[in-house]
């Protein structure tokens, strides 16, 4: 059994393929647990969706265009994300 996540207050994560599926779960579970999440897919318009979700919840996020097939698309999205969060944690 996987411990259920409790305290990442204060931490930055940006997760790929937050746009659906196991990616926007795992946005959500760690933004419930307390992290800023810096969303990160090609479908911008299902992170939007996401990120009002998240921080309907109370939680933080911010929406990022990414694509992993891309190098200069990664750095930008990591740039980007740090420009908003801070270093990023994970």
């Amino acid at each position: 059994m996987i411990a259920p996540l409790t305290d990442l207050e204060g931490r930055r994560v940006l997760i790929t393929g937050a746009s659906s599926g196991l990616g926007a779960q795992f946005a959500r579970d760690m933004a419930g647990a307390g992290a800023a999440v810096a969303l990160c897919a090609r479908r911008t318009s299902r992170l939007t969706s996401l990120k009002a979700e998240i921080e309907k919840a109370g939680g933080r996020a911010h929406a990022i265009e990414m694509d992993v097939d891309n190098e200069g698309s990664v750095i930008r999205a990591f740039d980007a994300a740090e420009a908003v969060f801070g270093e990023i944690d994970g």
